[in-house]
């Protein structure tokens, strides 16, 4: 009979540290899924034009035509003259800046070909002088330089191109950094691809463009999870353009730790669960 209480008292104290521990225990449960919960992100902030349908597709087939930056002061331009007459080409491609016995090179190739478009908005070309090229298109300049150096050698093609067209993304993606565009119509997602596309913890719906015009700063929030997009002027990213990715709030636990405020609520439940277990004693 004796042996039998004390199995039975026995088990009620085992019990009764058992439930204490799980007291302890509940305030870092909690928290722990707390913070599961908090961190877990819906497939519809994550995916990009998750609103796009069939019917869209088909009203943004046709793409936007006028992308084109026009040129500002500052810019760096290439030039080089083509047409039907060796002797001429080699002459004005080497008054161009060209090595002496080329008619051709690429942007890329390292000859100082550059021609900056000064202060008053003019580039000072060999045998037309100043020539104003500021708020004209590539293509623009392009065909007015055809038609001046239709003078100075037979079948004159003018091609003009960019030295220094580039765009810079900042903030959480994979490879932030500035890059120099190959060409003109870059979008805003061919270029979040160049820089290792957006991380885990980017801020999708908010994406920030800076753009300056005429001297002016321009901003622009850009929501990639929308079909909208499409309609934006800042789809195609511009000269200089400047792209900010915002982080997530998670972004700011996964690099300073739990948050303060989470760290009261966790000692004041350990402080209310010990008044409760030492009022029950």
């Amino acid at each position: 009979m004796i042996l039998k209480h004390e199995n039975e008292y026995s088990k009620r104290i085992e019990l009764a540290m058992l439930t204490k521990k799980t007291y302890i225990f509940l305030p870092f449960v909690s928290l722990l899924l707390f913070i599961m919960v908090s961190s877990c992100t819906s497939s519809k902030k994550i995916v990009y034009l998750n609103d796009l349908t069939v019917a869209d597709s088909l009203a943004f087939r046709t793409a936007q035509i006028a992308f084109e930056t026009p040129i500002q002061k500052n810019d760096q331009l290439w030039i080089t003259v083509g047409g039907s007459n060796p002797a001429d080409l080699l002459v004005l491609n080497s008054a161009m800046g060209l090595p002496i016995g080329s008619t051709a090179v690429s942007p890329g190739s390292g000859a100082n070909i550059g021609f900056l478009v000064e202060a008053d908005g003019t580039i000072k070309l060999p045998y037309l002088g100043k020539v104003k090229a500021e708020g004209l298109t590539r293509q623009a300049l392009e065909i007015y330089l055809t038609e001046q150096f239709k003078a100075y050698t037979k079948n004159a093609v003018v091609n003009v191109r960019y030295l220094n067209y580039s765009v810079t993304v900042i903030g959480e993606v994979g490879h932030p950094g500035k890059f120099a565009m190959p060409t003109e119509r870059a979008t805003i997602l061919e270029v979040l691809a160049m820089a290792g596309d957006l991380t885990d913890f980017s801020k999708r719906d908010n994406i920030l463009v800076i753009r300056e015009v005429n001297g002016q700063r321009n901003t622009e929030r850009l929501n990639l999870l929308s079909k909208n997009i499409f309609s934006s002027p800042y789809f195609y990213l511009k000269n200089n353009d400047v792209v900010y990715v915002e982080p997530v709030k998670s972004r700011f636990i996964a690099r300073t730790g739990v948050p303060q405020y989470l760290s009261i609520v966790a000692i004041g439940l350990s402080l209310l669960i010990t008044v409760i277990n030492v009022t029950k004693k």
